[in-house]
């Protein structure tokens, strides 16, 4: 008797993909699940319909997309789904897409090919258009931290722009005047926001910001060290850093006080997530606070909620941060 790994290998397809075929539970190119019912007619082959009773029986299941895991941002996201799971009675899977456009796409396949219909999914890399696919095939997907107009009632995102703006209206209420912009190097929706807001803020106060002045590293704790070194190699005199995230300030500090910069005397730090450690900095990390947690949550119960297809209470999911003020920027006078 034929087997699925059967008809994969006639196909020249991979077992997830004759999978999605069979279940119809995300998009496949015409051309690929045309090979693959045929394969299936010619070795005559068709589910077993004990598997398929036992998958029916599967119970409520909840899957969630994230990002690197050993990064805090995304251990809150995960924390605020799972705190859902739980009350809900929920089974959670997790994945991690590594910010990588085929590893985001394996890994939604997985969680699909597992039985999850509801799903949050954290993707920066996947283009629109993919997107768009799974979310035509799975009504319980819902996107967090990123916005796309054709599915916005499944979208759970922050306002990057106003962040970012208030950010940098901070620094300039307390004096500074050249500011640069430590921000990721990967081309994803939140560097492009958070960029715009800086540089609304900046021309705002009537400050044209030179290109030299925006630095593109890793969003990790090495890129903050790699920023700071830029910096500092700059000849630039800057008195003001925002960053795309606490981690790489976190690695700006830990370099600055290597080289025996005084902070914030020297340069003063305003960092981007709020996460635990930015209080036990030295000095105690001014950033901004991102509700991600209470993002995720939001993201949990509309994803179950929309595979049970209950009717969903009109609700605005752009979610606003808010400015947390501790040691780290100085004032000039």
């Amino acid at each position: 008797m034929a087997t699925m790994k059967d008809v994969a290998h006639h196909a020249k397809v991979s077992v997830a993909t004759v999978s999605r075929v069979i279940n119809n539970t995300a998009y496949v190119e015409p051309g690929t699940r045309e090979r693959v019912e045929k394969a299936m007619r010619e070795f005559n082959y068709h589910r077993n319909s004990a598997a398929l009773a036992l998958a029916k029986r599967s119970g409520n299941m909840l899957g969630l997309l994230t990002g690197n895991l050993a990064d805090p941002f995304f251990s809150l996201l995960a924390r605020g789904v799972e705190n859902v799971a739980r009350k809900k009675e929920a089974k959670l899977m997790v994945c991690s897409g590594g910010h990588q456009a085929e590893l985001e796409k394996s890994a939604l396949d997985f969680l699909i090919n597992q039985g999850c219909e509801a799903i949050v999914a954290h993707v920066s890399r996947m283009s629109e258009a993919d997107i768009l696919r799974y979310a035509a095939h799975t009504p319980g997907l819902v996107i967090i931290n990123r916005y796309f107009p054709a599915i916005a009632n499944r979208c759970v995102w922050l306002d990057n722009v106003s962040a970012s703006q208030t950010a940098t209206n901070y620094l300039l209420q307390n004096g500074h005047r050249k500011i640069a912009y430590v921000t990721t190097d990967l081309p994803i929706d939140d560097r492009r926001l958070r960029l715009k807001g800086y540089h609304a803020a900046m021309a705002d106060a009537g400050i044209t910001v030179p290109s030299d002045w925006v630095i593109s590293v890793p969003f990790n704790e090495k890129g903050g060290e790699q920023a700071a070194e830029k910096l500092l190699d700059s000849g630039i005199n800057f008195t003001a850093a925002l960053t795309f995230n606490d981690v790489m300030a976190a690695g700006m500090m830990r370099f600055l006080h290597r080289r025996k910069i005084s902070l914030p005397e020297q340069l003063s730090i305003v960092g981007f997530d709020n996460i635990v450690t930015a209080r036990y900095l030295y000095p105690p990390l001014t950033t901004i606070h991102n509700p991600i947690e209470q993002m995720a949550q939001r993201a949990a119960n509309l994803a179950l909620q929309l595979n049970a297809k209950k009717e969903l209470v009109p609700q605005i999911n752009m979610f606003s941060a808010e400015l947390i003020i501790r040691d780290s920027v100085f004032l000039i006078e």
